[in-house]
């Protein structure tokens, strides 16, 4: 595509004179942005809200995809936030190509009914891997609140445009009743502030007033060579001979390495996918259920899978899938259990947990539906606990390994109190989580999840995001808007990690391609051998063992968390825990989803004698094609839901338990605790 018709662009988003709706205070304006795609609005992200203010200027700005040949409709919602509610204060639609093709790039736009009006300013987004860091204060500065108060000064700054216009890039804190601020350090990208040292850069001191009426106090113009030789300035104010001065008290600056050089630098990408099967998707031979699988095509779950799998997997050398469950009970000829299990490997191994690329879990996903019975409640807990056990391995062998743990749920969670514990303390731990919402479930505990406006824990704050969630629903089985959207924030989550432990990229690693031997018949070995590697158990042809329930333990068992890593984590302990209460709490004994296993189906499971490395042949007599695009199989045998299964919105949120498996999988160890 010509690059003069593709440009990627940044909003910022002002209100003025928005509808008051609150009787007592004025609104507590937030504004939600959507685009939309295959006639689907498409929820993109939302501002902070900004308390007791009609004309808000809100920090949060989004960068966009501009096609100049391509009609690109945007919409804005701006609403009241009343705490866990929130009232409209209007609306307004119009394109990605009519806020830039605006003179200036603002536009002004009424959002009807007497609401207001918002105003959206569009600027390129400059490419730039340097941050500064600055801290200011504020010397004598003028006093506009009169006799009996002080101003409260608050800072605002401007990138100077290619025309010379001022668009505004960042603003600081409030500082109340004080004519001697001390505003907070930040760090901005350069190109933010300047794209070139020749442009200048604008900052303004405000007093801010309830009102939003606030008052000028001056202003100055610098340049970026200019702020690193100089530490004090006098502001102006046509009004006003002296309105006070502003001193740089710090000043750094400092090249962020990118995703790329991580990459280049070794950094392997591991993928972890974890499958819902409680009872809330439905059975999975209806038509209805989340999980069927119809001959026409793929269901979510498998749509899903491939969107993200497709793209993460380009980045992970072994393509080796570590790939559970969570929500059921398990009915498989090697592990049996007679009450929910809330981590299972789908291959029903716990020896084999990998699956081979996309064809390898497609295999293991079909398999787990003919072995499991759908179940509940969801717990996140397990499975991430499972995640963070598997980085404690890598790391003690200095793997140079970045894991994604991609989940896939139909809705609601129950321990949710206990996975923003786990979150938060993974914070300096090579982790993502993508949380993919299947259905048209209440998504919301995913969007606190997902963390942007900040995740908290108690009173302890997760130092980066590191999850990243999206509905289905939202892209209209769109595999490429899915992953897009999916994967937009994993490189800036990968940086900010490294970045907080203080891990530079490594050195790129220089071949020689002169000694890769690359003949003919060199390449034809080559090509041999890795067949031969990366070739997993669980797609070759086994033999069939006799139906022994062995007493399998995990391939790995680490030594106690706490003692090798507790620097890095605060410690992980449950109420459940500290009582010693066996798992399931003894309140959920009575629930469908721990009824024991009926036996003559237990029978006629062992009498089937189905092995995940040849599911295929032996059920359809088919091949086990290593192809990303055949992962649309035929249904396979299932479990119906058990009489009486209850929903996942109707399963009380109990206390956390202590993680425990089936016996045939043992023990696993809270990593936490």
């Amino acid at each position: 595509m010509d690059s003069n018709c593709y440009q990627q662009i940044e909003i910022f988003i002002s209100g003025r004179q928005l509808k008051d709706l609150d009787y007592f205070s004025k609104s507590d304006p937030f504004v939600i942005v959507y685009i939309k795609t295959n006639n689907q609005w498409i929820k993109i992200g939302n501002t902070e809200t900004i308390q007791n203010n009609l004309n808000p200027n809100f920090k949060k700005t989004f960068q966009l995809d501009y096609v100049f040949e391509t009609v690109q409709p945007i919409r804005f919602e701006v609403r009241d936030d009343d705490g866990s509610n929130s009232e409209l204060i209007g609306q307004v639609e119009t394109t990605i190509g009519t806020l830039f093709g605006a003179r200036n790039q603002t536009s002004i736009l009424e959002l009807g009914q007497r609401g207001g009006k918002l105003i959206i300013r569009c600027d390129k987004i400059q490419e730039g891997n340097e941050f500064m860091i600055m801290k200011w204060s504020g010397i004598k500065l003028m006093n506009t609140d009169g006799w009996f108060d002080k101003s409260d000064p608050f800072l605002r700054f401007y990138r100077q445009r290619e025309d010379s216009t001022y668009i505004q890039t960042y603003e600081s804190e409030v500082v109340m009743d004080n004519l001697n601020p001390l505003w907070k350090t930040f760090e901005i990208q350069g190109v933010k502030l300047a794209i070139s040292n020749d442009k200048k850069i604008k900052i303004e001191c405000w007093d801010w007033e309830k009102s939003g009426k606030h008052q000028f106090i001056g202003e100055l113009l610098t340049t970026i060579p200019e702020l690193q030789q100089t530490r004090e300035y006098q502001l102006t104010n046509p009004k006003h001979k002296n309105p006070g001065k502003l001193r740089l008290e710090q000043f750094s600056t400092y090249i962020r390495p990118s995703f790329q050089d991580y990459i280049r630098g070794g950094l392997q990408l591991n993928l972890m996918t974890a499958i819902d099967f409680t009872g809330s998707n439905g059975a999975p031979h209806q038509p209805g259920s989340l999980h069927f699988r119809s001959p026409n095509g793929l269901n979510q779950y498998q749509l899903a899978i491939n969107a993200v799998g497709e793209i993460l997997l380009a980045y992970d050398y072994d393509k080796m899938v570590p790939c559970f469950g969570f929500g059921a009970n398990l009915n498989y000829p090697t592990m049996r259990s007679t009450q929910v299990s809330h981590c299972f490997p789908l291959s029903g191994d716990p020896n084999q947990l990998n699956a081979f690329e996309l064809q390898g879990i497609a295999n293991l996903y079909n398999y787990a539906l003919a072995n499991v019975t759908f179940s509940g409640p969801t717990y996140f807990g397990p499975i991430i606990s499972e995640a963070l056990r598997q980085i404690y391995a890598q790391q003690q062998t200095e793997q140079n390994i970045y894991t994604i743990l991609l989940i896939l749920t139909d809705g609601i969670i129950h321990d949710m109190e206990q996975t923003k514990q786990l979150i938060v303390n993974s914070a300096r731990l090579p982790l993502s989580i993508i949380i993919i919402g299947v259905g048209n479930e209440n998504f919301s505990m995913m969007e606190e999840l997902d963390g942007d406006q900040g995740l908290f824990s108690g009173n302890r704050r997760a130092e980066r995001d590191l999850v990243q969630f999206v509905p289905f629903r939202n892209f209209g089985g769109n595999q490429v808007n899915l992953a897009r959207h999916v994967l937009a924030e994993i490189p800036e989550q990968i940086v900010k990690y490294h970045q907080l432990i203080g891990k530079k990229p490594n050195a790129p690693l220089i071949v020689d391609i002169n000694q890769l031997g690359m003949t003919m018949a060199n390449q034809q070995m080559r090509q041999q051998e890795s067949q031969q590697q990366y070739v997993p158990p669980n797609i070759q042809p086994q033999i069939q063992q006799p139906n022994i329930q062995p007493n399998m333990q995990p391939p790995f068992q680490p030594p106690p968390y706490q003692q090798q890593m507790q620097s890095q984590i605060p410690g992980y302990s449950s109420q459940f825990q500290q009582q010693n209460q066996p798992y399931p709490p003894p309140t959920q004994q009575g629930y469908p989803y721990q009824q024991p296993i009926n036996q003559s189906y237990q029978q006629g499971r062992a009498s089937e004698q189905i092995n995940p490395s040849n599911f295929m042949q032996q059920q359809y007599g088919q091949p086990n094609l290593n192809n990303r695009q055949s992962c649309n199989l035929q249904q396979a045998p299932y479990q119906q839901q058990p009489q009486g299964q209850m929903q996942n919105s109707q399963i009380p949120n109990h206390q956390y338990p202590p993680i425990s498996q089936s016996q045939a999988y043992g023990q696993i160890k809270n990593p936490m605790e």
